[in-house]
């Protein structure tokens, strides 16, 4: 299990001198990116956050085992939200505001002596995931090896949404994991608050979980027509999935988790052994 506290192990718990001496170990630094957004009646509206957390929770065990450093920044959840703008306890962060913001704080990392920041952001948000692009296109420009997108969720197909191919220079390059095929789904079309990121949450997070409601919800049954005017946003988005989620909530198979943890095995692999950029 890993600790429920959003911030535990990261740097916020780390003193200065220890984070500089990190620094200048050639530590990279993993950095936690996400939401606080609507998820259902059963599932914390920091999910986002909290799941990206417990992945580089995980990708810096494995890192380690594998001889390279890293530390946890401070998760930034102060993304950017579109489709489920209309839903309650969603705060919404202009793209711009959320942009400066990000910069801000890879530029501290890097005048703090970090030379590779690794995005893992758990938000599929075509609008977030823009507002990241432009922050790695910025940061390339400022300079080679400063920041680096190391996980956007695979279900999400965001590299083509993007407009990308991801082999552009700040994207890191692992293939999925062929042991993900082994994991038992419903079938359902699901991207929100889902089996997926129940059994996150379940795993890593239980006393977040609303285990009480989670098994009166009745999967959505939507098709990929549903998708496309669910991502409109706003209205179109709550008329599509008034429950605030996408997908079947509670997973059938109890080991469902292991999709996250077998990702993070593989990016530890694909980050370790080439030291600081």
């Amino acid at each position: 299990m890993i600790d429920q506290d959003l911030y535990a192990g990261t740097m916020v718990e780390m003193a200065g001198p220890a984070i500089a001496a990190a620094a200048e170990r050639g530590a990279g630094v993993l950095l936690p990116i996400g939401v606080i957004e609507h998820h259902g009646p059963h599932l914390p509206i920091g999910t986002d956050a909290h799941i990206a957390t417990a992945l580089c929770r995980l990708t810096r065990r494995y890192a380690a085992e594998a001889g390279r450093e890293f530390v946890i920044a401070p998760p930034f959840y102060w993304g950017v939200n579109h489709v489920l703008s209309a839903f309650p306890a969603t705060f919404r962060t202009r793209p711009e505001i959320a942009a400066a913001l990000l910069n801000d704080i890879v530029d501290t990392l890097c005048e703090n002596g970090f030379r590779d920041i690794l995005f893992v952001s758990h938000h599929g948000d075509l609008e977030h995931n823009r507002m990241l692009h432009k922050v790695m296109l910025e940061q390339l420009e400022r300079g080679p090896g400063r920041a680096r997108w190391l996980y956007a969720p695979l279900r999400w197909r965001l590299f083509g949404r993007l407009g990308c191919s991801g082999t552009e220079p700040f994207w890191v390059p692992w293939e999925r994991p062929d042991e993900l095929d082994g994991l038992k789904t419903t079938g359902i079309l699901g991207v929100h608050a889902d089996e997926l990121e129940t059994a996150a949450m379940a795993r890593y997070y239980p006393e977040l979980v609303d285990f009480d409601v989670l098994p009166h919800l009745v999967p959505t049954q939507l098709g990929e027509a549903d998708l496309v005017r669910w991502r409109k946003g706003g209205s179109d988005a709550k008329a599509v999935t008034p429950g605030g989620y996408f997908g079947a909530p509670a997973p059938i198979d109890p080991e469902l988790w292991r999709h996250y943890d077998l990702i993070a095995r593989v990016m530890a692999k694909a980050v370790s052994g080439e030291g600081p950029r």
